[in-house]
């Protein structure tokens, strides 16, 4: 199957034939994906409809191999003998599969031979491979690997491209879930009942271990912060401290006896707006929040956007020093989508300001939760709601 050419410019019919072919694709990939017997089919399949779908000459599946660091090519398409099975890629933000993996997000790369941000793997260079979209394959909450699709022509991979491709590597991630996935999955069910007597103490070690890692890594930051001559560069260092400390708080807040790494959401927002409050006399940091357990995974994202919201409200909604209130909101009513809010009855929302990142990284970690980010109108002030699907 030949690459071919594609135009940002495509015409409205184009793009309905395109989304049909894509809709009948994943219909298929579902039906034979409940039928494949075995993960090596099951993957290779992927492979072959991914490169169907979007009508490209090269796709692969990389599993990722804690034990050694790095990513497999374990299934592909359109690739020399000796590729598959044998020939891996780095974990590191340099990888172009590597940084779809670190951040569970996808990954679009138009022109990458000139992209400094990535390097050119040998294995894609010798396939003249110049444009390539990854996505994350999630299985049981973890990121087992990455599905990629791969151009030797120039090609830009727009958005419905990218939620094809998520969704043939969430249907993957179901199907190889199902089966029990790879050997370490079959592995991990073996020895079941011994990993069950040790899990408590594990869990125990792992936690007070997680909790010194950060505690070094805000040391680190603190001495290198003190070294910066520059009053900017100390800011920025300052805004990484506040969300490594945001971080560790959620730590404080497993409890490991109730389930696997479960956070009290409430209780987690309860305490990160303590330690916030502390910073700003005259504003006070009020909370409405139901108890409701979920994930690690899911609770540290959203303790991030308070802290941000609550962070930037402190030092921009009250100016010269007046007097107000933030408030704090979590619900999550049964059948219906959770809401989280942060409101202010400061001064409203002005300009950006240069330099700003904070909203872009609320909008991330709202997309990280699978929500969306409303500004509801109010009376004074501003207000920002994140509504996104409960897992718990």
């Amino acid at each position: 199957m030949d690459d071919a050419r594609i135009s940002r410019d495509e015409p409205v019919e184009a793009q309905l034939a395109r989304l049909r072919r894509y809709g009948e694709i994943l219909n298929d990939f579902g039906r034979m994906a409940a039928e494949a017997t075995d993960a090596e089919r099951l993957l290779q399949l992927a492979c072959v409809q991914a490169a169907r779908g979007i009508g490209i000459g090269h796709s692969k599946a990389l599993r990722y191999r804690p034990e050694l660091g790095d990513l497999l090519i374990v299934a592909g398409v359109g690739w020399k003998p000796g590729v598959v099975g044998h020939v891996s890629l780095g974990t590191d933000l340099a990888s172009l599969p590597g940084q779809a993996l670190r951040t569970t997000q996808p990954n679009i790369i138009d022109d990458l031979p000139n992209d400094p941000e990535f390097r050119y793997s040998t294995v894609l260079r010798d396939h003249g491979i110049v444009s390539a979209l990854n996505v994350p394959i999630q299985m049981d909450g973890n990121v087992w690997g990455v599905l990629e699709v791969d151009s030797h022509v120039p090609r830009h991979f727009g958005p419905d491209d990218v939620h094809f491709l998520s969704a043939m590597a969430n249907t993957l991630g179901l199907a190889l879930a199902f089966r029990g996935g790879t050997r370490e999955v079959a592995d991990v069910a073996a020895d079941a009942a011994r990993q069950l007597a040790q899990e408590r103490t594990l869990r125990g070690e792992l936690q007070h271990r997680a909790k010194n890692d950060l505690q070094l890594i805000l040391s680190l930051l603190v001495m290198q912060r003190r070294r910066l001559p520059d009053a900017e560069a100390r800011r920025v260092f300052g805004h990484v401290l506040d969300r490594v400390a945001a971080i560790g708080v959620a730590h404080d807040q497993l409890n490991l006896e109730r389930g696997a790494g479960l956070i009290d959401l409430a209780e987690y927002l309860q305490a990160l707006c303590g330690n916030l409050s502390a910073r700003r006399e005259g504003v006070a940091i009020e909370t409405t929040l139901q108890p409701v357990e979920m994930p690690h995974s899911s609770a540290v994202p959203l303790g991030l956007i308070v802290n941000e919201l609550v962070t930037n409200a402190l030092k921009h909604a009250f100016p010269d020093g007046r007097n107000g209130v933030i408030r704090v909101e979590f619900e999550a009513p049964p059948g219906a989508e959770a809401r989280l809010c942060v409101r202010d009855d400061g001064v409203g929302m002005g300009p950006p300001r240069p330099g700003s990142s904070g909203t872009e990284l609320v909008r991330r970690l709202v997309r990280q939760v699978g929500g969306r980010l409303e500004q509801p109108e109010q009376e004074c002030g501003a207000g920002f709601c994140v509504f996104f699907p409960l897992v718990t």
